[in-house]
């Protein structure tokens, strides 16, 4: 399938799952040498990384929450601490964003959560088409371990993907946790 394909079958596809993947990330990963995480703020029908938020403020204090703020005309994202005093607004394309926030420096992030739409066998994810995570990945060290959380099972294979899309490490779902590159 290629990522056209995938986007239309899996765009509309509704089912929450997302405390069962809350779940098992937790019980997938130590977080014990994490310091900062970089977590998606959840819009349209992704899972609700909000659970994630909530269980880290709770039982993690030492680690750092970082969550985005993306530039829609060149299609970049900047880090930014999420706290509990961390007020949201949405921007033009309904993206939910920190706007009281301080500036994290990309490289000193330990974990990202990435959203997707669907992800293949191999590591790849399809996301909504405009590279943003792969231009921010870029940014970051290249240790970084990169966590994409899907409602679904992956597909065989994306045929057209480029020298531009990274790979996931892994990839979080409610009963399985996919490892592809540790």
């Amino acid at each position: 399938m290629t990522k056209s394909q995938i986007r239309q079958k899996f765009s509309n596809l509704t089912i929450d799952n997302s405390l069962a993947i809350k779940n098992n990330f937790f019980n997938s990963f130590n977080l014990n040498n994490i310091q900062k995480i970089h977590i998606f703020l959840p819009m349209l029908q992704e899972i609700n990384t909000w659970l994630i938020i909530e269980e880290i403020f709770q039982n993690y204090p030492t680690i750092s929450i970082v969550t985005s703020k993306s530039n829609l005309q060149d299609y970049t994202m900047e880090s930014y601490y999420l706290d509990k005093n961390t007020q949201i607004k949405k921007n033009r394309w309904n993206i939910p964003e920190p706007i009281n926030a301080r500036k994290c420096l990309d490289e000193e992030i330990d974990m990202i959560l990435l959203p997707l739409l669907a992800f293949d066998q191999r590591g790849f994810r399809v996301g909504y088409g405009k590279g943003f995570y792969d231009r921010f990945l870029l940014k970051c060290h290249q240790d970084i371990i990169k966590i994409g959380l899907s409602k679904f099972k992956p597909v065989d294979q994306i045929d057209d993907v480029n020298e531009y899309d990274i790979k996931m490490d892994f990839c979080v779902m409610a009963e399985h946790t996919w490892v592809f590159n540790k």
